[in-house]
């Protein structure tokens, strides 16, 4: 099979951490709500959106200088910006489709080399949170959100590696022409993948992606 494209997740699997919002809620001390919100959303009582924008509501008043400190503390995994670096050498085009917030993901972007970011934005006005998020990748919804890149790039679900740990990748695994779970969060994930790496080294994906396009 020919592919031409690699798309990452970004939370837990180019980064060490597992959730920049669950980040968030433990240094501004705003989990005990942030469980709360999260409940909700599983249990059905609110929307996507409306659970963002709870969360995104309890730091209203932050400044962005405040997320951009936690963002430079966030460390990448092992081997990432070599991973990125060898992928794209191949011949790939590289994309990021994160569940996460802007200011992580284009941060996380730039360290490692990659040019296309497809995230959720939390907002600001004058450096200042506003409490609401523009939602772009909602939660169990990359199978759809994906298609934006792949437009981009002009590609297709056949042709497209994904790397991802969460549930939140699941739907997007199960039509990505690879799927490789890096790290995976729970069993789901792994039974979704067509590879599973347990490794904490981003370069133990690099013997599963082809030698480059065809």
């Amino acid at each position: 099979m020919t592919f031409d494209l690699v798309v990452f997740d970004v939370d837990g699997t180019l980064t060490k951490h597992n959730s920049i919002w669950w980040r968030l809620h433990e240094v501004f001390d705003t989990t005990e709500e942030g469980k709360k919100f999260y409940d909700q959303f599983f249990a059905g009582e609110i929307s996507y959106q409306e659970w963002a924008d709870l969360d995104a509501g309890l730091w209203r008043g932050r400044s962005v200088a405040e997320i951009m400190a936690i963002v430079h503390a966030t460390e990448l995994v092992a081997g990432a910006v070599e991973s990125i670096a060898e992928i794209r050498s191949r011949g790939f085009e590289v994309a990021i489709l994160s569940g996460g917030i802007n200011f992580l993901a284009e941060d996380i972007a730039r360290r490692v080399n990659i040019d296309y970011v497809l995230t959720n934005e939390l907002e600001a006005e004058d450096g200042i949170l506003t409490g609401r998020v523009r939602v772009r990748v909602g939660w169990g919804e990359k199978v759809e959100e994906i298609k934006e890149i792949l437009r981009h790039f002009g590609t297709s679900f056949e042709r497209t590696i994904f790397v991802g740990d969460g549930r939140n990748d699941v739907s997007v695994m199960k039509k990505a022409g690879l799927a490789i779970a890096f790290r995976p969060e729970h069993p789901e994930v792994e039974r979704s993948a067509h590879v599973v790496i347990n490794e904490e080294d981003l370069r133990a994906i690099l013997p599963h992606i082809p030698s480059g396009p065809s």
